[in-house]
């Protein structure tokens, strides 16, 4: 979207906004009947109250409406994405290689097990990250440059909100069925001479990660991922189920679209 076509819009949808809100227009469009859609928005305290679907020309509803579907779904899907997946790239690699890194001769049989759940983690974080990465210069060196999505791309894009929120399961789920035997692990290391050449983060990471069991547990529950036998088939059914999920959340965004109507 170039600078003339950005001060068009916004034009377009300041006349349409309260005077206690502010606007925003995305910068990616969804093509119908030849037309460029942009998803515009009206904010109040930094939340999102209503949204506009507007095109350089005149607006249609019918195409307006068949733009919303693609462009609500990729918007609310990347946002996620950007937002619990950057959380995990704050996460120093070190937290998880300096506590692996130091040996485990004399660690019981409990402490043993931490370490086995702790390094399972350790490869949940590098999936996550390493999706996140590819999906954040996807998006920035992709389709920030053409501007123009399609349906390719709603469906990476819910593929990996789907992996993010499998990964998000399988962590809460080692750190709850696991937490003793990390705290173990953690105790152990404690006893070893590594222990006060690993960083202060990184001993308070390895300590704190059992965290809260309960507010873990209800952090699992609300992800409300459907089990299965193996990660395959647990890919397929939450993929299956998100998007019928998706098709419902976005119905009912409708009743929030300002314009046109």
């Amino acid at each position: 979207m170039n600078d003339q076509t950005t001060q068009l819009l916004l034009k377009k949808v300041k006349k349409h906004k309260k005077w206690t809100e502010g606007v925003f227009v995305n910068p990616v469009y969804w093509t119908v009947n030849g037309k460029p859609y942009y998803m515009a928005g009206f904010t109040k305290n930094n939340a999102s109250v209503a949204t506009a679907y507007l095109t350089p020309g005149e607006e249609n509803r019918e195409e307006a409406l068949e733009a919303q579907r693609h462009l609500a779904l990729f918007g609310d899907l990347s946002s996620n994405i950007f937002n619990i997946g950057m959380d995990y790239l704050k996460i120093n690699a070190a937290y998880f290689t300096e506590p692996l890194s130091i040996p485990a001769s004399g660690a019981d049989a409990s402490a043993l097990k931490g370490r086995d759940a702790f390094a399972e983690l350790w490869q949940i974080q590098q999936k996550l990250s390493s999706m996140v990465k590819d999906y954040k210069n996807y998006y920035d060196n992709d389709v920030l440059v053409r501007k123009e999505i399609t349906q390719a791309d709603v469906e990476r894009t819910q593929e990996t909100a789907n992996l993010l929120t499998l990964y998000q399961f399988l962590n809460l789920q080692t750190l709850l069925e696991k937490n003793s035997e990390i705290q173990a692990f953690a105790s152990f290391l404690k006893t070893t001479e590594g222990w006060e050449r690993m960083g202060k983060e990184s001993q308070k990471f390895v300590q704190g990660i059992t965290g809260n069991a309960e507010k873990m547990r209800k952090s699992l529950e609300g992800l409300n991922v459907i089990p299965g036998n193996d990660f395959e088939e647990m890919k397929k059914l939450n993929y299956d189920k998100m998007v019928e999920d998706n098709k419902k959340i976005i119905e009912g965004q409708r009743q929030y679209i300002r314009y046109p109507r």
